[in-house]
């Protein structure tokens, strides 16, 4: 069931992405605009119903467990929760790798087609998300931005660095409401990070 519901958020988000493609290329606005509320509309009943049930997942699992996700101890005590990095990770697509070259060169256009090829394949990947989120944040569009780092939250919500990056797709779109709490989260998920916290400074004092 979980698993349904991340497939179905991940091709609301898609659907989201086409809408906008068709909305800017000059086709009717009204299917952009139905395509575009339909795909809000998923993201929104399945966001609710995957809360409701990793609520009930996370009562049922032993004190102190996370789902999905690994421990890292620092050095004054403190344990956050931290993605793997891409590079020890196996059998990556190809799509990906491409993809990630193309980000590093900031060939952010390209990357972005092998990012989407990537989730289409892939859709229960948190990782491609994130990456999409990084591209929009670069092109300075917050609100794709935004979309993708929702969707990267609800997949693996115990990652600090997506909710800060979802924090700063938030500040650029002028909703500090949101953005304040998304950075809460990244410090209550890393307390020893400076930049969260630099954040959440610059939000309450801006």
């Amino acid at each position: 069931m979980l698993s349904q519901i991340i497939f179905f958020v991940a091709v609301a988000f898609l659907i989201i992405l086409l809408a906008r493609r068709i909305y800017s290329g000059g086709w009717s606005g009204n299917i952009g605009q139905s395509l575009y509320n339909f795909g809000h509309q998923l993201i929104q009943f399945f966001g609710q119903l995957w809360q409701t049930l990793m609520g009930r997942v996370r009562r049922d699992q032993p004190s102190g467990k996370r789902i999905g996700v690994a421990p890292v101890q620092v050095s004054d005590g403190h344990q956050f929760w931290q993605e793997e990095p891409v590079s020890e990770q196996p059998e990556l697509s190809s799509h990906f790798e491409e993809g990630d070259r193309l980000l590093k060169e900031k060939k952010y256009a390209e990357a972005e087609q092998f990012f989407l090829k990537a989730a289409a394949n892939n859709p229960k990947d948190a990782k491609v998300y994130a990456r999409l989120g990084l591209i929009y944040l670069q092109l300075k569009n917050y609100s794709d931005a935004i979309e993708a780092l929702k969707v990267a939250v609800k997949i693996d919500k115990y990652n600090p660095s997506r909710h800060y990056n979802l924090s700063l797709a938030y500040m650029g779109n002028k909703d500090v409401q949101k953005a304040i709490a998304s950075v809460r989260e990244a410090i209550t998920l890393d307390p020893v990070t400076p930049k969260y916290r630099q954040l959440l400074e610059q939000l309450l004092n801006g």
